[in-house]
């Protein structure tokens, strides 16, 4: 997200804040049916439109026109969106339903036509100032497809509209601006971002990193082990990489840093962990609910599915980072310096209660999303109040706090989501969807293989720039259904294109994660992609892995998904020891290429690839246990080999 201005006091500030607060308040008091109990109620797409109306009322407050604006006051033409913001979402807000009556005629009342094509002018240039160009680009091009598709050959031909056609679609029905992402947004994704607010600002984040690093800071490379449990805890809740990248890279690179870590490898191993918050159940950056509702299934299948998959990324990670740290030998912090486990849980434990009683009422009670979060936020206020008692003030700052920066953090979720409502709505109307699919179906010619290449390829590029929300919707909506026609289980076909939507994060060109945690190390923003890149190298096969071989969803007979489990992960560590150089020992060139192959040959399914695969890795390892006795019988290990070839220099 763009550098906010700087509002430090003032009317400026106390409005940013009301505002933020505000919207907070409201989306406790929808969710909680709070409005329906006195009788007020609240239509969806009304909600949807009240939430945009905060957002873009707070992108136009926060995030200055350009660079060069001025950082310290809100200039007089943001004055003036902001009031066209609450004026184009507040006259939705009211008049809804008159909308809807008067336009179910063809043509789009002027009054309607141009208030709405003033609301999604301002929705374009917020969508440009919290996430940057490529989203807004993106649905330019989507609306101006849907216009002049009768002048466009090919297959994306059709037979084109009027602005007031897509004005109505956009802006007055639910299938645009306000339909199912934006609502998403404003029910189960605020509601977890302020659960997340009051977690992190309550203490439960310090206390998470230090038991993390009570776990494992004593080990070879420990912060970065750290920075993988710590990330993949918060990065499920947040449902922001960038943010997650953030919160704990601020504490986690400069330990890696200082252990050893190259700037660019600190930097991009946090990125990495981030990233792989938002496919980890049991919320997966609130992408887990969405996901129920495409597939109509329960929430418990989708979780059942992901588990497996997202366990692996994170195994994988960590067994580069481990046998990165056995490389350049790096060890861990000193006992001395870091916290004693036990004292740690003894004063937080209490912290681990509402992520308890959120997954009881999401997995065991099977409640709501949005009453979940809603419960676990109810149980750490009780908590907070039993620990802070005598300490009225300080309690309630952390709720204003908190309250304050749910309402900030739902700028990059709200505006993603509003602009794939237009993505959407564009889609539905021009049947985009339908032709890209039947265009990959054709360009693969029938083969699974290369329409898996072209489907991840398409993921990537459209996956550029945007929240994990509104790319998976997206995905879903233009590029999942050539898989499914293929005959790929629904479950594999939206994961595998939500796995590769989500990679452009930390992947060059775009690369979002790495800019923010290369900002942190003061690292080089491309070479820190590049190298979350090459820890990434498990993230890049997994997609494909479980398409192949559905057993890895947990789908199947239990041989099967046991035979898969173990192969997996024996794939895993082995393309981990190949892209790193070290296993047992030093690797050489042979090695290298017998344990990339072994782990790729896990990606096919049947017992050929299998016992090939397995047999190559079998191969590689008594080769390095044969090569580790004829060191250790010369007293030289690898590391003491590395330092006498560099001529002593330490690792930096």
């Amino acid at each position: 997200m763009p550098q906010e201005r700087r509002i430090y006091g003032g009317v400026k500030a106390k409005v940013v804040s009301v505002v933020a607060i505000s919207m907070t308040l409201y989306h406790i008091l929808y969710i909680g049916h709070v409005f329906q109990k006195f009788d007020i109620y609240i239509a969806a797409a009304s909600h949807a439109g009240a939430s945009l109306g905060f957002v873009l009322m707070l992108a136009f407050l926060l995030l200055p026109a350009k660079k060069g604006a001025p950082s310290d006051k809100v200039p007089w033409y943001d004055i003036i969106l902001v009031i066209l913001s609450a004026f184009g979402t507040g006259y939705f807000f009211f008049m809804s339903k008159e909308m809807l009556l008067r336009n179910a005629l063809p043509d789009i009342g002027t009054i309607d036509l141009f208030i709405g094509s003033l609301t999604i002018c301002l929705l374009m240039e917020a969508s440009r100032r919290v996430i940057g160009l490529a989203l807004p680009i993106i649905a330019t091009f989507f609306i101006f497809e849907t216009i002049f598709s009768n002048y466009i050959p090919g297959f994306f031909q059709g037979r084109g509209f009027s602005w007031g056609s897509v004005v109505k679609q956009l802006y007055i029905w639910d299938a645009g601006i306000f339909g199912m992402p934006m609502y998403i947004a404003a029910t189960i994704v605020i509601g977890f971002i302020i659960f997340a607010s009051f977690l992190r600002l309550s203490g439960a984040g310090e206390f998470i990193l230090d038991v993390a690093f009570s776990l494992f800071g004593r080990f070879r490379g420990g912060p970065a082990k750290v920075a993988v449990f710590a990330s993949a805890f918060f990065g499920t809740i947040s449902g922001s990489t960038s943010g997650n990248a953030a919160s704990t890279g601020t504490v986690t690179i400069p330990m890696m840093k200082k252990i050893g870590y190259k700037p660019h490898v600190a930097a991009a191993i946090e990125a990495v962990a981030s990233n792989g918050g938002q496919v980890m159940p049991p919320v997966m950056g609130a992408v887990a609910f969405i996901m129920c509702e495409f597939l109509q299934t329960s929430y418990i299948s989708v979780c059942i599915a992901a588990v497996l998959p997202a366990i692996l990324y994170f195994s994988g990670l960590l067994m580069m980072v481990h046998l990165e740290a056995l490389k350049q030998g790096i060890e861990g912090l000193p006992r001395g310096n870091l916290p004693s486990f036990w004292k740690t849980m003894l004063g937080g434990w209490y912290y681990l209660i509402p992520i308890l009683v959120l997954i009881y009422f999401l997995a065991a009670l099977q409640y709501s999303p949005v009453l979940a979060a809603l419960y676990a936020l109810g149980s750490l206020l009780i908590i907070l109040i039993i620990i802070k008692r005598g300490a009225f003030f300080t309690l309630l700052n952390i709720i204003v706090r908190a309250m304050d920066s749910s309402g900030r953090a739902m700028l990059e979720v709200g505006t993603a989501c509003a602009m794939a409502g237009i993505i959407i709505g564009c889609v539905g109307l021009s049947g985009l969807g339908q032709k890209l699919s039947m265009g990959l179906l054709s360009l693969s010619g029938g083969n699974l293989h290369i329409l898996l290449l072209l489907t991840a390829l398409a993921s990537f590029i459209l996956g550029m720039g945007m929240t994990s929300i509104p790319v998976y919707i997206m995905l879903v909506i233009l590029v999942a259904p050539a898989l499914i026609k293929s005959g790929v289980l629904p479950m594999a076909a939206h994961l595998f294109v939500f796995y590769w939507g989500l990679v452009s994060f930390i992947t060059p060109p775009v690369c979002i994660d790495a800019f923010v945690t290369s900002a942190i190390a003061g690292a080089r923003p491309f070479q820190t992609g590049w190298q979350a890149t090459r820890f990434a190298i498990v993230v890049y096969i997994i997609p494909f892995m479980f398409v192949y071989g559905p057993a890895l969803l947990l789908q199947g007979a239990p041989v099967k998904i046991i035979l898969a489990i173990i192969t997996s992960f024996l794939g895993v560590a082995a393309l981990a020891a190949g892209v790193t150089g070290y296993a047992l020992t030093s690797v050489n060139r042979i090695e290298r290429l017998i344990l990339i192959a072994g782990a790729l040959l896990s990606i096919f399914v049947g017992r050929t690839s299998d016992l090939i695969g397995l047999g190559l890795i079998a191969v590689a390892i008594v080769s390095q246990i044969r090569r580790k006795k004829i060191l250790q019988g010369r007293s030289l290990s690898y590391q003491e080999a590395r330092t006498a070839q560099r001529g002593s220099k330490p690792y930096r």
